[in-house]
């Protein structure tokens, strides 16, 4: 029997300026009181980390903690370390500012130090994590990124504004993970209609508007729609599930140390070209005036931002084969495929030194 289920499990608030409503849209309560604000390690963050704090601390927060340690593809020893952190001190509830690799490792902090309560604030416009539980923790030994299970948010604060200055290159790679989030989750094989309808509409606004967002960065609307197309790709993800490019892609960065974004852009083409055969064709039809603008872009804006290559060792592949062949995401790709499959997508994707 034909049978699906759909839930979005966070309050999420989108608007311009809404940063500054934090304190009254997730109030302090009992077993909320003490919190901790936690971000990556760059200087950008600061001023944005003690605004929040201030505006935290207005509120009625008993205290307000910055934890500013965490890196892109964040690994196990900084989850490690940021629990720790938390559990010296009482922290009830972790605000997340910051790109996917904050949201990530905060969601399983949350998770390791007990803590009940992550709020998500996306300052940059790709992975969706704001809507779901997942976090991509990169094992350093086994040099793998796993998807581990930590706190779903309570609230996703998104404001565009937070994402205004982020330089061209990164823009254009989150907007393509974005859109490689809308396209897997559309063709899935446990894709349905509500999903559907968020991956289309997902694909549609970065499609229209990352071209304008890279070139200029200050765009608000622009802006706006790149965040509210994130947000679509991560809720579509609740139904759906994603594909060999999220398959492939989170052992290719945990080999490689690239970032996300970087990955799946290279994944893109080859990825399509393999599930083509697979997708049926009135799906292709649909996402192929999404796809052109994609790839147009690509060509133009890849050479002028000097995107670099994702570089790959030769006896990498064989390990890169085994983690993405049984990863979560591979389950639901809509083709069927082989380690040898893989092998040949990376050759096509990556450099192979």
């Amino acid at each position: 029997m034909y049978t699906y289920k759909f839930q979005w499990p966070v309050h999420t608030y989108v608007g311009a300026g809404i940063i500054d409503q934090i304190g009254t849209l997730v109030q302090p309560a009992a077993g909320r009181q003490r919190a901790l604000i936690a971000s990556a390690a760059d200087t950008w963050c600061q001023p944005l980390n003690q605004r929040v704090r201030e505006l935290l601390l207005a509120a009625g927060y008993e205290i307000v903690e910055v934890w500013s340690e965490i890196e892109p593809n964040p690994s196990w020893e900084t989850v490690h370390q940021g629990a720790a952190f938390c559990q010296a001190q009482d922290i009830e509830v972790i605000f997340a500012v910051g790109g996917g690799s904050t949201l990530d490792a905060s969601k399983v902090m949350a998770m390791e130090a007990g803590i009940d309560h992550v709020i998500a604030v996306p300052t940059t416009s790709g992975t969706g994590s704001e809507l779901n539980a997942a976090g991509i923790i990169t094992d350093t030994q086994a040099r793998n990124k796993e998807i581990v299970r930590g706190v779903t948010p309570s609230f996703a604060i998104l404001d565009p504004e937070l994402t205004l200055t982020k330089p061209p290159l990164l823009t254009l790679l989150t907007g393509i993970d974005a859109f490689c989030h809308a396209v897997e989750c559309y063709v899935a094989t446990n894709a349905n209609p509500i999903t559907g309808s968020l991956a289309l509409t997902a694909m549609e606004l970065v499609a229209r508007w990352l071209h304008r967002a890279v070139e200029h960065g200050d765009d608000l609307q622009a802006r706006t729609a790149l965040l509210e197309a994130s947000m679509l790709g991560g809720g579509a993800m609740l139904g759906s599930g994603l594909g060999l490019m999220h398959g492939i892609g989170h052992p290719a960065g945990g080999l490689t140390h690239d970032a996300h974004g970087l990955v799946l852009a290279r994944l893109l083409d080859p990825v399509l070209e393999f599930n083509a055969p697979a997708i049926p064709a009135e799906k292709l039809a649909r996402i192929k005036p999404f796809v052109d603008t994609l790839q147009a872009l690509s060509l133009e804006k890849f050479q002028v931002l000097n995107v670099p290559e994702v570089m790959m060792r030769e006896q990498d592949l064989p390990e890169l084969a085994e983690h993405a062949f049984g990863e979560p995401n591979s389950k639901v790709n809509p083709r069927p495929y082989t380690r040898e499959d893989i092998v040949a997508i990376a050759r096509k994707s990556f450099q192979i030194v």
